[in-house]
């Protein structure tokens, strides 16, 4: 007999099909539809995600905060994952969006333990390029985590881009784009201390530092592999807040790379460091950023820089510059790791 959550997978295949489109295979699924490669014979992109969601979850807010982050084409970031279109149908609506073929952040991280702090440098630094422009259109995140950081690797190209996805729950700044109120949303263990500490209001008064404390929370989960407060306990996570002490730990022996992590897990949002001024800490700017780079990562920018002379549109301003290049051969460990397990 076939379950009803089959029944709803043909039937969103089916419509795909409908609509001329190649179902590669499925890369994605939950409560909100189903998301597959595909591809279609008039789509400039050889590969695209389909996202296929039912029509009461199509959440406009997506929607809209992508058009903002594309109105003007000549300035997209390539830090954040573009959506192409979007159809609704009788019963579901189709997203197409740009695929990014190498899993997740959380999926590198929880199966390469060791990363090393130049290649974390990177992973920073594209990240947060992505917030400072997600930010200067005058969006909130509001959701920052590993698995909602995307990995790309253009073909050929030997590198990996970092895309932030999912902006189901994104925030419009409003007024002087400061202070607004904003409903608490997010994943439990990133979340602000403005949103942990708002006594059970539905909303509470926050600005763009709360993404940053987010990424500074993902950044000491890649340092240390656990949170500084138990996981599952929520009183826990209040009493660390409310304490508002960070200890410093064992593993994190870098003082640059300590400073950087304490201006982003700052308690006061208002002493909280920005995306913008984030990119220009010593840990990104200073001579030991700058002897750290690896000839991989010059090789690299050269052949984009060469590629960019050439006429290649797909190559960016980027891709060009050594200390954006994350090299592809931190996800090919992570490979070999799989296999020997």
């Amino acid at each position: 007999m076939i379950s009803s959550e089959q029944l709803l997978d043909q039937e969103m295949r089916q419509l795909l099909e409908s609509e001329r489109f190649q179902i590669i295979k499925k890369i994605g699924h939950g409560a909100f539809g189903q998301v597959f490669l595909v591809h279609h014979p008039n789509l400039e992109e050889e590969f695209v995600a389909a996202k296929v969601i039912m029509n009461e979850e199509f959440d406009m807010n997506e929607w809209d905060s992508a058009g903002i982050l594309s109105q003007d084409r000549s300035q997209i970031s390539p830090f954040i994952v573009r959506n192409i279109r979007a159809k609704q149908f009788d019963k579901m609506t189709v997203i197409l969006m740009e695929y990014s073929n190498l899993g997740t952040l959380f999926d590198l991280i929880k199966t390469n333990k060791n990363l090393p702090i130049p290649m974390i440098r990177v992973i920073m630094r594209q990240i947060l390029q992505g917030l400072s422009y997600i930010h200067s259109k005058g969006l909130i995140h509001r959701d920052i985590k590993g698995g909602n950081i995307l990995l790309h690797n253009p073909i050929g190209s030997g590198r990996v881009i970092l895309k932030i996805a999912d902006f189901g729950v994104a925030k419009t700044k409003t007024g002087n784009g400061v202070n607004i109120q904003v409903t608490v949303i997010g994943t439990e263990p990133y979340m602000a201390p403005e949103f942990i500490l708002g006594d059970g209001q539905e909303k509470v008064i926050a600005d763009a530092k709360v993404d940053i404390w987010s990424l500074g929370m993902l950044l000491y989960k890649i340092l240390t592999h656990e949170f500084p407060f138990k996981i599952n306990s929520l009183v826990d996570q209040h009493q660390f807040m409310a304490n508002a002490v960070l200890i410093r730990p064992q593993a994190i022996a870098d003082n640059i790379l300590w400073d950087f992590l304490q201006k982003m897990l700052q308690f006061d949002r208002n002493k909280r460091i920005s995306a913008a001024d984030a990119l220009n800490h010593q840990f990104f700017t200073g001579k030991q950023a700058e002897r750290e780079i690896t000839i991989e990562q010059n090789q690299l920018s050269q052949i984009a820089q060469a590629a960019l002379i050439n006429g290649d549109s797909t190559v960016t301003q980027f891709d060009t510059k050594p200390t954006f290049v994350l090299p592809l051969t931190i996800n090919q460990k992570r490979k070999k790791k799989n296999l020997r397990e």
